[in-house]
C-alpha cells in the first residue's frame, strides 16, 4: 500500500466584504478542509475584529487595521497591506502553507518561504505590469508553489505580457459550481415574497449587475423592451441613476416585472436560478480584467440548465458557441439592439437551447481534486 500523504495545515489569507458571498473561496475551502486543517486569516472591508466559524465549518479571525481607520478606502494600501500583514505573521509560522488570495496581498508571497505558498489570483495582477513591480511579480513566481488563474486565456495573456516567465508554475482553476452549490435547498429571506410576486410568469434571471462596466441599463432595458417576462435581480443594485431611468420609462411597469432581492447568501441563489428561463451576462472589455472575465453566475445558470446570452469576451463567448448552451453577441453588451436580437432567437428556440445547456452539465462541476493535488 501507498503511504498517506501527510495532512496539512493551511492559512488562507483573505480580504473581503463578506467571507459568505465569495463563493470562489468557499469551494476552494471546502475541497482544502478534506485533506487539510484550514484556518482564514481574514480583512473584512468593515474592518471589524472577529473570531467564528463560517456556515461551511471552517474557522476564521479577522483583523480590526488602524490604517483602514486612520486613511479612506483606496489611499496607503500599501501601509494596510503591511499592517495585515503584521498582525497575522506570528501565527503563519504555524502553518504549512499560506494561500493568499488576490493581488493586494502579495506581501504575504513575498514574505514566505520558498514554495510554502500560493497566490490564488481571481483577477489579471495589473498593479504588476510595470517595470519595477513586473520584477517583482517574477521574484514571487519563481518561489511560488503555484499561482492559479481564473482560466487558461489570463495566463495567456499574462505570457504574452512577458509577466509569466514560467507557465509550468501558473495553473488555471475554473470557477465551476460545486456539488454544495448544486444541491442547496437554501432559501433567501423573503423567498415566499418572491415566489407570490412571481406568481408562475416566466422570469430572466440576472446576478451582480450594478456594476457600469457590466451593462445594467442595456442588460434591463433590453428585456423590458422585448419581452413580457419577470426580471429578478440578485445581489446589490445602489445605481439609482439607472433605476430612476427605467421608472421614467416603465412607469408602474417597473414595479410589476422587476424584483431586486438585495445580497442573499449564494447558496440560496439555486432557489432562484433553477427555475428562470434564461440569463444574461455582459461585461465591458475596455480592461484585459473584464474581458477575459468568467463570472460565477455565468457557470451557475449553465449547470442549471439555464442558457445564457454573453457578449464578446473570450472565455464565456467560446465555451456558449462551442456547446451551443445560449448565444453570445459580436459586441460586449453595449448594442441593445443586438441584444434585443438574441432575447428573440433564444426564446424562439428556447427548448433546443435548454436541451443543449442540461447536456453540458457534467463538464462544469468544480473539481476537489483540482484544488488539493496543488498542495502537494
Amino acid at each position: 500500500m501507498g503511504q498517506s500523504k501527510k495532512r496539512l495545515k493551511i492559512a488562507v489569507i483573505l480580504r473581503t466584504p463578506g467571507i459568505e458571498y465569495d463563493d470562489r473561496v468557499r469551494k476552494e475551502c471546502i475541497s482544502l478542509s478534506k485533506i487539510a486543517d484550514l484556518k482564514l486569516l481574514v480583512a473584512f472591508e468593515n474592518n471589524v475584529q472577529e473570531e467564528g466559524i463560517t456556515s461551511y465549518g471552517i474557522p476564521y479571525q479577522s483583523f480590526r487595521l488602524y490604517t483602514r481607520e486612520r486613511f479612506r478606502s483606496g489611499r496607503y494600501l500599501l501601509l494596510k497591506a503591511l499592517e495585515f500583514y503584521w498582525k497575522t505573521k506570528k501565527q503563519l509560522k504555524d502553518y504549512d502553507l499560506i494561500w493568499a488570495h488576490e493581488e493586494y496581498n502579495f506581501l504575504f508571497p513575498v514574505m514566505a518561504k520558498k514554495g510554502k505558498f500560493i497566490w490564488d489570483l481571481h483577477e489579471i495582477p495589473e498593479l504588476f505590469d510595470r517595470p519595477i513591480l513586473k520584477e517583482l511579480f517574477h521574484y514571487i513566481e519563481r518561489r511560488s508553489k503555484v499561482i492559479i488563474h481564473a482560466n487558461p486565456h489570463r495566463i495567456q495573456y499574462l505570457v504574452e505580457r512577458g509577466m509569466i516567465k514560467t507557465p509550468s508554475k501558473n495553473r488555471s482553476i475554473r470557477n465551476f459550481p460545486d456539488e454544495t452549490f448544486i444541491n442547496s435547498n437554501l432559501e433567501p429571506p423573503g423567498y415566499n415574497d418572491i415566489k407570490s410576486w412571481l406568481s408562475d410568469r416566466a422570469y430572466v434571471y440576472l446576478q451582480g449587475i450594478s456594476s457600469p462596466d457590466r451593462y445594467p441599463f442595456n442588460t434591463i432595458i433590453s428585456i423590458m423592451r422585448s419581452t413580457n417576462l419577470k426580471i429578478v435581480v440578485v445581489g446589490s443594485f445602489k445605481n439609482e441613476e439607472i433605476i430612476e431611468l427605467l421608472k421614467s420609462e416603465f412607469g408602474q411597469e417597473f414595479y410589476e416585472r422587476i424584483y431586486f432581492t438585495g445580497m442573499i447568501n449564494q447558496l440560496a441563489t439555486p432557489s432562484i436560478i433553477r427555475n428562470a428561463l434564461f440569463s444574461m451576462v455582459f461585461y465591458q472589455t475596455n480592461t484585459p480584467n473584464e474581458r477575459y472575465c468568467e463570472a460565477n453566475r455565468f457557470y451557475q445558470s449553465l449547470v442549471f440548465g439555464v442558457p445564457v446570452i454573453v457578449g464578446s469576451n473570450e472565455p464565456m463567448a467560446e465555451l456558449v458557441e462551442k456547446y451551443q448552451c445560449g448565444i453570445a453577441l459580436a459586441s460586449d453588451g453595449i448594442d441593445i439592439t443586438a441584444i434585443e436580437k438574441a432575447i428573440s432567437k433564444l426564446i424562439n428556440s428556447i427548448d433546443y437551447y435548454k436541451d443543449k445547456t442540461t447536456s453540458i452539465r457534467e463538464r462544469l462541476l468544480w473539481s476537489d481534486l483540482s484544488i488539493q493535488n496543488l498542495c502537494y
